[in-house]
């Protein structure tokens, strides 16, 4: 755990609060329209008024030192963070409360209190994250798939500057897992606890259970922490309950908006089933009945593929095949590409998996092949990207069949860049935060 100053602290505001000001009130105006769009029921609550509030109240609960030690000294910090965001940003209450508490609001108060027969969709989500040790090249593997409507990328989907640098660290990859008429925490204090684990919490075992026991403040999400020793362990999280898998090969697989642990899973159909009767929908032929069994068929077919790869020692073909997977039918497919869960939904809720990924994270073979949707191209169909990490010698079979063979069309690079990765490269690479070395 590295402990910040508060003028660390304040620092790491400003920064951001300059990195967000020419697009901050965009994206408040964004958010709260596709909000509303989304939770009809809310139409007469003022957002900007409730999520202020909501954001001072969160402040003023710290956490009891009794139950969470490591909290010591941190609402001081998060005080000196907030001040430098606000400085940084030129914004003032409404800014600070979208910053840091936007997510909260929507899973904790929206998705919990605004249902009615008008009220909207789902939360949805289909991304795919895929972790095996037991490789033949030389290092463990790891797949994601980041799925979403067809519309173009954000610049940190774009292709990666280079692969992983074999610098072990505590993985971790977060898939949607929101869920209506969820529970609301008793603590609410903003804080990660990715960000405050003690040093010597390093094995799995020990992080699952810290964050187990962290469980109101974070999530909602499914992920795969991998820890030094190469040791993995798959969880699901609701807003105040949390489980967790094992395999006995040391593989984990996620994907969105599903759960398969018996206990996690009980409570959330039952709150499923809650969520479309208060919205007056047919508990067995809605739409969001359709997408949440379709959510599950492609979580038994990813465990199934992922433990037959793990079996007989995974290639990156082998997980580049799991993440671009689509010789079953959709909904089972891990790969998807324009293909919606219910015949009565329209052409702009088509569902589109548009960037897999598969990688060797460390050894002397770590390289990427990273495929995008192209028009309306689906990712497998459109050769993939191989990006090699830095130092890694190139191997002629690894050209074939990527964007680098020299018998395509415009053969491209596949050397890495000559920086260091940094943060902003790394976010590109993992499509998400990866914590600690």
């Amino acid at each position: 755990m590295k402990t910040l100053s508060k003028t660390e602290a304040y620092e790491s505001g400003r920064a951001a609060g300059k990195a967000a000001r020419n697009h901050l009130k965009q994206e408040i105006k964004d958010g709260f329209q596709s909000a509303r769009k989304s939770f009809p029921a809310s139409a007469n609550l003022d957002y900007a008024d409730a999520l202020v509030k909501l954001d001072r109240e969160r402040i003023a609960h710290a956490p009891s030192l009794t139950r969470f030690p490591e909290t010591k000294g941190l609402p001081d910090l998060l005080i000196a963070e907030r001040k430098g965001f606000l400085d940084g940003s030129g914004g003032g209450p409404l800014e600070l409360a979208f910053r840091y508490s936007w997510w909260f609001f929507q899973t904790r108060r929206l998705q919990t209190r605004y249902m009615s027969s008008s009220s909207s969709k789902c939360p949805k989500g289909e991304c795919t994250a895929v972790f095996i040790s037991n490789s033949k090249e030389g290092g463990p593997l790891f797949g994601r798939n980041w799925d979403e409507p067809n519309r173009p990328l954000p610049w940190f989907m774009g292709v990666p500057s280079q692969g992983p640098d074999h610098v072990q660290r505590l993985a971790w990859k977060g898939v949607s897992a929101g869920t209506l008429c969820d529970e609301e925490p008793t603590e609410i204090f903003p804080l990660n606890p990715f960000d405050i684990l003690p040093d010597d919490c390093r094995k799995v075992e020990d992080v699952a259970a810290f964050l187990q026991r962290y469980a109101d403040f974070w999530g909602p999400n499914n992920g795969i922490i991998v820890d030094d020793e190469d040791h993995a362990v798959a969880y699901e999280k609701l807003n105040c309950r949390m489980g967790v898998r094992y395999s006995e090969d040391g593989s984990a697989a996620v994907t969105a908006c599903a759960v398969v642990i018996p206990e996690i899973k009980a409570f959330r159909d039952q709150i499923h089933r809650k969520s479309m009767e208060l919205r007056g929908m047919d508990v067995e032929h809605s739409t969001d009945a359709h997408y949440w069994k379709g959510c599950e068929a492609r979580y038994r077919r990813l465990l199934k593929l992922t433990a037959a790869a793990s079996r007989n020692a995974a290639t990156l073909q082998d997980m580049a095949a799991i993440v671009t997977d689509h010789a079953a039918p959709y909904p089972e497919r891990i790969c998807i590409a324009g293909q919606t869960c219910h015949p009565d939904l329209k052409s702009e809720d088509t569902e589109w998996t548009m960037t897999s990924r598969a990688m060797v994270l460390s050894g002397a073979n770590r390289r990427v092949l990273y495929y995008r949707v192209e028009g309306n191209q689906a990712c497998y169909e459109n050769p993939p990207f191989l990006v090699l990490g830095k130092g890694v010698a190139l191997k002629p079979e690894w050209l074939k069949g990527t964007r680098s063979d020299p018998s395509y069309s415009n053969p491209v690079s596949c050397m890495p860049e000559a920086a260091e990765l940094n943060e902003d490269s790394m976010l590109k690479l993992y499509s998400d935060r990866v914590w600690r070395k």
